[in-house]
């Protein structure tokens, strides 16, 4: 059963996604509103590469050049929503712990 619940939201993430390339901005916000609301009654979760596809603030798809902005500065991406300005930082450096450890010599045995 959650399985197909969890099925049908990715399914409408994907619809809202293309909703949004054509302009249809407000069918694309409903579609991940109610993905949403499937998942959180039935105690799912999204995979982390459609969370990130979606707006926290206001639910919109995140599509790069019509509802979203990415920017690099040194080593962090910068995403934000082009209609409600919120912004979300991921670093792009791989290993950010193993680094320290090395440099500490902490490794040694």
């Amino acid at each position: 059963m959650k399985g197909r619940i969890l099925r049908r939201a990715v399914k409408l993430i994907d619809d809202a996604l293309d909703l949004a390339r054509r302009g249809e901005i407000e069918l694309a916000r409903d579609y991940v509103t109610l993905a949403k609301e499937y998942c959180s009654k039935t105690r799912t979760k999204l995979p982390l590469n459609y969370k990130r596809k979606v707006c926290r603030k206001c639910n919109v798809p995140l599509i790069p050049g019509v509802t979203e902005r990415r920017r690099i500065r040194g080593k962090i991406l910068i995403r934000t929503c082009l209609l409600c300005g919120w912004t979300r930082r991921y670093d792009l450096r791989k290993n950010k712990g193993e680094n320290k450890e090395a440099k500490d010599g902490r490794n040694r045995r």
